[in-house]
Parts: C-alpha cells; sequence; structure tokens
C-alpha cells in the first residue's frame, strides 16, 4: 500500500509552493486516500478517506461533490495512465501476435505499479453496460481499436471472443492483485488471449 504523505497542520503549510500547486497536492493527497481505503477493504465513504488523508471534511468538499465524485476522478485517471502504459507498448510491436504481447505486458506492469487502482477498478466502482469492470471496459475498447488495424487477429471481430479475452485479463488481475509476483503471469495472459483471438 503506498505511503500518503502527511497533511500540513493548519497554517503550517509549505510557503515556498504556490497556491495552485499546494491546491493540487491537497488534491493528491485525498486520491491517494481513497485509493487506499479502497484497497483496505474499509467501507468506502467522505470519513474513512479523510481519516486516512489527515484532513478535514471540508477540504474533501473544496475538491470533490461526493465520494462517488472523488472514485470517478480516480478511475479517470486511471484508465487514462492505463492507455498510455499501453499505447507506448502497441507503439513498438508490428505483427498481431506482438501487439498481443505487449498488451499482456503492459497491462501486468500497470497492475503490478498501481496495485490500489487496479483492485479499486476491478472491485468498487459500478459495471458498465458491457458487464465488465472499468479496468474491463478499458481493455475492450483497445481490443476493438485494433480490430481496425490491417492485420488484426480474426477473434477480435467476434464480440463473445472480445468478452472472453477482458475476462480472462480481469481474472488473472484478480489473482495478480491477491497473490502477486508471479513472473509468468503476462506470458500466460497473452497465451490465452492468443488461443481465444486466432
Amino acid at each position: 500500500m503506498s505511503e500518503i504523505a502527511p497533511a500540513p497542520k493548519r497554517g503550517r503549510y509549505d510557503r515556498s509552493l504556490t497556491r495552485h500547486a499546494r491546491q493540487a497536492e491537497q488534491r493528491e493527497r485525498l486520491l491517494a486516500a481513497t485509493a487506499a481505503v479502497a484497497a483496505t477493504g474499509a467501507e468506502l465513504n467522505v470519513a474513512n478517506v479523510v481519516a486516512r488523508a489527515g484532513v478535514g471534511r471540508n477540504t474533501f468538499y473544496e475538491y470533490f461533490d461526493d465520494f462517488a465524485h472523488a472514485l470517478s476522478s480516480l478511475s479517470a485517471r486511471a484508465r487514462s495512465e492505463l492507455s498510455a502504459v499501453i499505447a507506448a507498448e502497441l507503439g513498438a510491436a508490428r505483427t498481431p501476435l506482438e501487439r498481443i504481447r505487449a498488451l499482456a505486458r503492459a497491462w501486468v506492469q500497470h497492475v503490478r505499479t498501481d496495485t490500489e487502482r487496479a483492485a479499486l477498478m476491478l472491485q468498487h466502482l459500478p459495471a458498465h453496460a458491457r458487464g465488465v469492470t472499468p479496468l474491463g471496459d478499458r481493455l475492450a475498447r483497445i481490443l476493438e481499436a485494433e480490430t481496425d488495424s490491417r492485420a488484426s487477429l480474426p477473434g477480435l471481430a467476434d464480440p463473445r471472443k472480445v468478452g472472453a479475452v477482458v475476462a480472462v485479463f480481469e481474472a488473472l488481475t484478480r489473482a495478480e492483485l491477491a497473490l502477486p509476483t508471479d513472473p509468468s503471469l503476462a506470458p500466460t495472459v497473452a497465451d490465452l488471449a492468443l488461443r481465444l483471438l486466432r
């Protein structure tokens, strides 16, 4: 679990920072506390977040309308960061097989470096219309975009196969979060995805 920098006591903030920088730091502290509370399995509410962040309720409401707004902000950032990691990996991959392997590597890397937000996106946010988690929804969109590439795998055109790949990624992500450090996870994910998409 990531450490959250303690909030400065009233009137004891770093005066060398601009007001905007102090506000950004405070918002980050609240987002980190939201993810940490979710990762501990504690009840997801404003009281637990402000206790974890070491700030008052009014501070929370300066940045977010309610707890759902904080979750939504956290989810949007996680999806954006995941997309950036995957885009960087996919940029170097040429063939469909290389692209699926790169996708699996990027996915596993992201889950391992940001376990709290990955767990949050898998367990605590409402499912999307597709019936998958926000993390799974992001993967489905990435796979659908691959369909448009010149030499895509045939299974990418079949929504049931894409759904099965998403389910595999989600299940193995949950397993990784429960019992981390399986060095063969990325190749396993890629192998299963390739079998389903051929």
